[in-house]
């Protein structure tokens, strides 16, 4: 017995059959042509022959060529048809809006025997193209009675009127049949793709098919808009748990070297406070547009002051060589704070001081942003697991709770004061600003020496786009 993955595959006897078929033609018509010959020659009377001869010459080309043509012919539609795919797929990929349906139907109308099309979302026509569009714009509320029951029933339905039902308008007055397909995304009706006919006899086996493609089509489009629709909102509230994560720690500590700087050193404390009212507000603020590189670098310097204050600027120090042509560029609100922080957390030995360095250049294709410590430095291990954020969250404030019953007065705490919770964090957070604003041939390269510091690359790469919907939060590591 043949087993099931054994089966064979019917496109490739077929081609087999053919190329036998054709073979045992081309032996023919040599053997015919030659008979033809031989019968011209030896038969007093060869008209008949020779005409009986001649027809199965004419009838083996001809076979000939229906072996041959149905590949040219099979070639050129399909062609035609990754052409339509493709078109329509320009238009949809953004959702069914007016302007890029339109697109659509314009391509789709021209493929039918139909006369005017139209696409609604379930309540209202998103566009309509063909005879007698005017009377039925964007935004019609949908009231046909064919629509209504292929949105309730999710199947195609052919229908025919003479005249519409009570309370009916006619919005295609000579049109009389029409084909109603449902656009299906996730087992929901979405919406429907509608032909309308001069006559009932206008639609065959031929255009039931063309629409319910058509409508499978645009389903698969929208389908995948769908799905990248969600990404950009678990992206967005991913982004926005990160934001909402103020450490008390960092803040008390802060707080505390301002207070003890009022009385010796008052302008600086009001220096300060600024510097930390600015940073907070920022911080806090929910950003959902491209900044300037100038303006990173600046929330970054009131960071800078504020440890300065705590920590002493002989102890830390930051070098700043950034490009003046990068300056304008726009890039993720709140990359460069997190990577500055990172270094005061991670880098910093216990009684050495540490150095900085920002440094951005303009690339062929982009900016590269480079922020460099001569701090402590990380093993390969570690840098192999710096984006997994579970890992590095998990192992340390998790351990921390376990060891104080769930409390996290416990938790270990970093050079700034704040709680320590693993470099990945940070530089997760801000891959995945980096890849929402440019996508994912942009990112982060880390290189490190145990011992002799940290180099973090930023390398932004082509254009930004700034993605539409519910805004952007920033985020904090």
């Amino acid at each position: 017995m043949q087993r099931p993955f054994e089966r064979q595959n019917q496109t490739k006897f077929f081609r087999d059959a053919q190329k036998w078929a054709l073979r045992g033609l081309m032996m023919c018509v040599p053997m015919l042509l030659i008979l033809l010959g031989l019968e011209f020659f030896t038969n007093p009377n060869p008209v008949p022959a020779v005409i009986t001869i001649a027809g199965l010459v004419l009838l083996c080309f001809f076979f000939a060529y229906v072996f041959v043509a149905p590949d040219d012919f099979s070639l050129s539609a399909t062609d035609r048809t990754l052409g339509i795919a493709s078109k329509i797929f320009t238009y949809t990929r953004h959702g069914l809006t007016p302007e890029a349906t339109l697109g659509a139907c314009q391509i789709i109308l021209p493929e039918t025997l139909a006369s005017a099309i139209c696409v609604t979302d379930g309540s209202a026509v998103v566009a309509c193209w063909g005879e007698d569009s005017d009377r039925c714009p964007a935004g019609t509320p949908v009231v046909l009675g064919s629509t209504l029951r292929v949105l309730q029933s999710k199947h195609m339905e052919v229908f025919a009127r003479e005249a519409p039902a009570p309370g009916e308008p006619r919005f295609f007055p000579r049109l009389h049949a029409g084909i109603t397909a449902p656009l299906i995304v996730r087992d929901r009706c979405m919406g429907t793709i509608e032909l309308y006919y001069p006559r009932y006899s206008d639609i065959d086996a031929r255009q039931t098919a063309l629409a319910t493609g058509f409508a499978e089509l645009i389903s698969t489009q929208l389908a995948s808009f769908e799905l990248e629709r969600q990404q950009d909102v678990s992206a967005r509230m991913e982004l926005r748990a990160l934001q909402s994560q103020v450490d008390p720690h960092f803040l008390f500590n802060t707080i505390g070297t301002i207070v003890s700087l009022v009385r010796t050193e008052p302008e600086k404390a009001r220096s300060l406070l600024i510097d930390f009212s600015n940073y907070y507000r920022q911080t806090l603020s929910n950003s959902d547009a491209l900044t300037s590189l100038q303006n990173e670098l600046g929330q970054g310097m009131r960071y800078i002051n504020l440890m300065q204050a705590r920590y002493g600027e002989s102890r830390l120090k930051l070098r700043v060589d950034l490009d003046p042509a990068t300056l304008d560029s726009r890039v993720p609100p709140f990359i460069l704070q997190p990577l500055l922080e990172n270094c005061i957390k991670h880098a910093m030995r216990e009684t050495e001081p540490l150095s900085i360095v920002l440094s951005s250049v303009e690339t062929d294709d982009g900016v590269q942003i480079v922020v460099e410590d001569d701090g402590i430095g990380m093993s390969r291990e570690t840098i192999a697991h710096l984006f997994d954020v579970k890992r590095v969250t998990g192992s340390q404030v998790g351990e921390a709770e376990r060891q104080d019953g769930g409390r996290r007065r416990d938790a270990p705490t970093t050079a700034d004061g704040s709680i320590k919770r693993g470099g990945g964090l940070a530089l997760a957070n801000v891959l995945m600003r980096i890849h929402f604003f440019f996508g994912e041939e942009s990112g982060i390269r880390v290189e490190s020496r145990e011992g002799v510091g940290t180099r973090v690359v930023v390398e932004l790469v082509g254009e930004p786009h700034e993605p539409e919907g519910s805004t952007l939060p920033s985020a904090q590591a």
